[in-house]
């Protein structure tokens, strides 16, 4: 199973987004959508932590090059929120199917809080 690895900074935590630049280019291209939720992607991203979760996208700019982040912050914020993430944290995405990630975080002290 492959896990992809996104090392949290000050700005994931004040706006609510998790960074996805290591491995947004292995996602299934039809998952880039629009510029935000009115024009989303033709598939879904499913993100799940414990009993939580969403079925997302990730925007593109309006260039059409694709951000760095999932559109949905809510899940996102209450996922740091659960875990108590801070910065130099790293949350981790299991991949379970191409279209479905599980999350979970590794802090900086090495404590693993998982699904």
């Amino acid at each position: 199973m492959t896990v992809y690895e996104s090392k949290l900074t000050d700005a994931n935590l004040k706006f609510s987004h998790i960074y996805i630049t290591s491995f947004y280019r292995k996602l299934p291209p039809d998952v880039f959508g629009g510029t935000n939720a009115r024009a989303p992607a033709r598939r879904l991203m499913h993100l799940e932590f414990r009993t939580g979760h969403i079925d997302t996208f990730v925007p593109t700019h309006a260039s059409g090059r694709p951000r760095t982040f999932f559109q949905n912050r809510t899940f996102v914020r209450e996922f740091f929120k659960h875990t108590g993430a801070e910065p130099g944290d790293v949350v981790r995405f299991e991949q379970v199917t191409p279209y479905h990630l599980r999350l979970s975080l590794r802090t900086t002290a090495g404590r693993v809080i998982a699904a």
